[in-house]
């Protein structure tokens, strides 16, 4: 191996981590930032020739890794390689990703499993219009009325309030979409009747600006996520965002790459397949789960 090149590289979406974030918190490592999956995947061939590195955290969104698979598992090269997949959480990925590939998160079905199977209009789904698994599938299982951004009006949330809906279970992307000021201007339109509680999927911290302006409206504003399997406090990083813990789970595991086959090999800090989590690793295990189920909790409840 080439010297001063750790055995890890990281690959993430564009707008998370800055790539003076990046050196701050995971040091000298070859990094890329990028959403195609050919370009992420010629990235991954170099990185495994030119310098032998064999371990790849891919903090990329759902479509992107279910693309991203498809090229890995022809490449029997790759075989050797782990990739902790820190930012995927839609179901249908995980059924058909290469043995190599393992997740960090909860599934998506798991993190909405509260807001499923309720009666019609008590909760709506509101979903961005961009066509990915991870949005087709909030769209599909969420709770019933469902509707793109595109297709929600103010007579439509008008109809949801007649019908007694207390909340809204949200699921937008507004860079570069701008999905968020589209929602504003419907829920602060001066007919909509909507003033209950509101829950944001996986909001970010650019976006916050935007929904506040809901907060002279709505009676509450909650953010949700997919819990991680390990994380560091969240005072430990000031500037990462603390509505999910996705990249501070990705920074652990960059740090702590020394330690992935054990983890996977005792099935002690990533989610399987499955999206069974077993358990933390160390001598405070109970202390670490304690602090897990904290900064998860303080992520989740602040807005």
């Amino acid at each position: 191996m080439k010297k001063n090149i750790k055995n890890i590289a990281y690959i993430q979406d564009f707008f998370l981590l800055t790539d003076e974030q990046i050196k701050k918190y995971m040091g000298n490592i070859k990094f890329i930032t990028e959403e195609d999956a050919l370009i992420i995947y010629n990235f991954i061939v170099c990185c495994n020739k030119c310098y032998n590195i064999t371990n790849f955290c891919i903090n990329i969104n759902s479509g992107s890794l279910e693309n991203l698979n498809t090229l890995i598992k022809k490449n029997r090269k790759l075989d050797n390689c782990y990739f902790f997949a820190t930012r995927s959480n839609a179901n249908s990925v995980r059924d058909i990703i290469a043995k190599n590939i393992y997740f960090t998160l909860s599934s998506l079905d798991i993190m909405i499993d509260e807001y499923t199977n309720l009666k019609p209009y008590n909760v709506m789904t509101i979903v961005s219009d961009t066509i990915s698994p991870y949005y087709n599938e909030i769209y599909e299982i969420g709770p019933k009325p469902a509707y793109r951004i595109s297709e929600l009006t103010v007579e439509k949330v008008n109809e949801f309030v007649d019908k007694g809906g207390k909340n809204l279970l949200i699921a937008l992307r507004n860079a570069p979409l701008n999905e968020f000021d589209k929602l504003n201007k419907i829920l602060l339109d001066p007919l909509s009747k909507y003033s209950n509680f509101a829950t944001f999927i996986e909001l970010d911290l650019i976006d916050t600006s935007v929904i506040q302006k809901l907060n002279k409206k709505l009676s509450s504003l909650v953010s949700i996520a997919s819990n991680v399997s390990i994380n560091g406090l969240t005072e430990f990083y000031p500037d990462i965002n603390t509505f999910t813990l996705y990249d501070n789970c990705a920074i652990q595991l960059v740090n702590y790459f020394n330690e992935w086959e054990n983890f996977i090999k005792k099935s002690f800090i990533v989610f399987n397949r499955f999206s069974k989590i077993i358990g933390i690793n160390n001598k405070n295990k109970k202390k670490r789960k304690k602090e897990l189920l904290k900064t998860t909790k303080k992520a989740n409840e602040e807005i």
